[in-house]
């Protein structure tokens, strides 16, 4: 904050040792304003603004809107559990209602994420930083809720701001937040309960499910080029993704010493994966904190079997588990290539449609070709040790592999190279935390 102070004139009231909730703090700041008016700045202590004119960046802020934000939804649906959500799933909503900007991390330059367009006008903002005029909050009555103590604070904020007329709305700003949050913990679902209850709303799956597609269908075979990677000798492993646990089971049978954890989003697969692992959580990995990757989740091998191409920003979570890991520990993932034969013929003919499974799933949020799987492990600063590529028998890739070999000629590649990039249908690597 002291390289911000020429720029930026501001009153720092810093709670580093805090055992109150953020609601109660933020209401006395509220209080306290009364008596000197100011624009309000509520932000968590985990957050670094990067921009040296964020003062004049506020301020054009509340001007245009009574609350301003980093990141928003333009909608709030039924049972929602966060801005970006519209399950307790953490499906992530449709991209077009989404807006704003957050960098991500805690070394520099960091991954961004993108929500959308910014500014605009939205229902629900991202509490990580909330900024308003004090006088526009006191004038309209609207204060946080202190049962909602640091989870769903900002959401029912957001809620009373829009049943008192003011005007939400994100902003552009250069922040980069160190956390991902706590969503999925004990607190985090007792708080989402409390928020339930209050506005009288229920988790409407069908509501849900409309909007948004289920994930991939539950199986209960393993990989075994993936299990073949994995070091035989693993204390601790955390398999993401783990479905039925049906790889825990097997290699559990190699080293039954190990203690495997499980994480899985679908709560329906994580209590058929407790019937194979040590433990099983139902979480979102992409919302895990880097100090519960240290801890709880400490391991040896971290296993993504099929898992890395759903996720929003793989590129920050390996970065995350890199930099909360040992040197030495590995992470493991079986990648599907999007430079396969079959969808080079089909994109030729425009058949991108989407599919249960496979590798026009309709839940992949990323798509990788070899070249930018190794890129993926290389920007996370992790080194690919080993890899092998999973070709089938597929007798009728024949006839468009010669046209293949001639797209990367006429392109100025290598076309056996190219050739040989279309026959696996995934690839599976070990990475090393240096």
């Amino acid at each position: 904050m002291q390289i911000h102070q020429a720029s930026n004139p501001v009153e720092l009231v810093l709670h580093a040792e805090n055992k109150e909730g953020l609601s109660t703090l933020y209401n006395r700041a509220i209080e306290e304003a009364k008596e000197a008016p100011a624009i309000l700045v509520f932000v968590h202590d985990d957050v670094h603004l990067c921009d040296y004119w964020w003062g004049d960046r506020l301020r054009e802020g509340v001007e245009a809107f009574d609350v301003i934000g980093l990141a928003g939804n333009t909608r709030r649906v039924e049972g929602q559990p966060a801005w970006a959500f519209v399950d307790d799933r953490f499906t992530w909503d449709e991209k077009r209602f989404l807006s704003g900007a957050v960098g991500h991390g805690s070394s520099f330059p960091c991954a961004v994420s993108n929500f959308g367009p910014a500014p605009q006008p939205c229902k629900l903002l991202d509490g990580l930083l909330l900024a308003a005029d004090s006088e526009r909050l006191v004038q309209a009555g609207v204060r946080f809720d202190e049962q909602f103590q640091f989870h769903f604070y900002d959401m029912d904020f957001c809620r009373q701001a829009e049943a008192k007329g003011l005007r939400m709305g994100t902003w552009p700003l250069s922040v980069v937040h160190e956390s991902g949050g706590a969503f999925g913990t004990p607190t985090w679902r007792e708080g989402y309960r409390r928020y339930l209850n209050k506005y009288d709303e229920q988790r409407d799956q069908n509501t849900q499910e409309k909007s948004v597609q289920s994930q991939t269908p539950v199986h209960q075979h393993h990989n075994p080029d993936l299990l073949k990677l994995m070091p035989a000798n693993a204390r601790r492993v955390v398999e993401i993704g783990c479905s039925s646990g049906a790889l825990a089971r097997e290699y559990k049978k190699l080293n039954p010493s190990v203690h495997y954890t499980g994480i899985e989003i679908e709560p329906s697969y994580a209590e058929l994966a407790r019937e194979h692992c040590d433990r099983v959580l139902d979480m979102n990995i992409e919302a895990v904190t880097a100090d519960l990757l240290a801890t709880e989740l400490a391991a040896d091998c971290w296993v993504f079997g099929d898992v890395l191409e759903h996720l929003y920003d793989p590129w920050q979570l390996l970065s995350k588990i890199r930099e909360a890991s040992a040197p030495g520990a590995c992470i493991v993932a079986c990648i599907p290539n999007a430079q396969h034969w079959s969808v080079q013929a089909r994109l030729s003919i425009g058949d991108f449609r989407y599919e249960d499974s496979g590798l026009f799933d309709r839940t992949h949020i990323r798509w990788f070709t070899l070249t930018t799987m190794l890129e993926l492990f290389t920007q996370a600063g992790l080194t690919v040790e080993a890899g092998v590529p999973r070709v089938f028998n597929e007798p009728q890739r024949e006839r468009f592999l010669p046209v293949i070999h001639a797209m990367a000629a006429a392109a100025g590649k290598d076309p056996e190279v190219a050739v040989q990039d279309a026959l696996p249908l995934q690839y599976v690597f070990r990475a090393i935390v240096g």
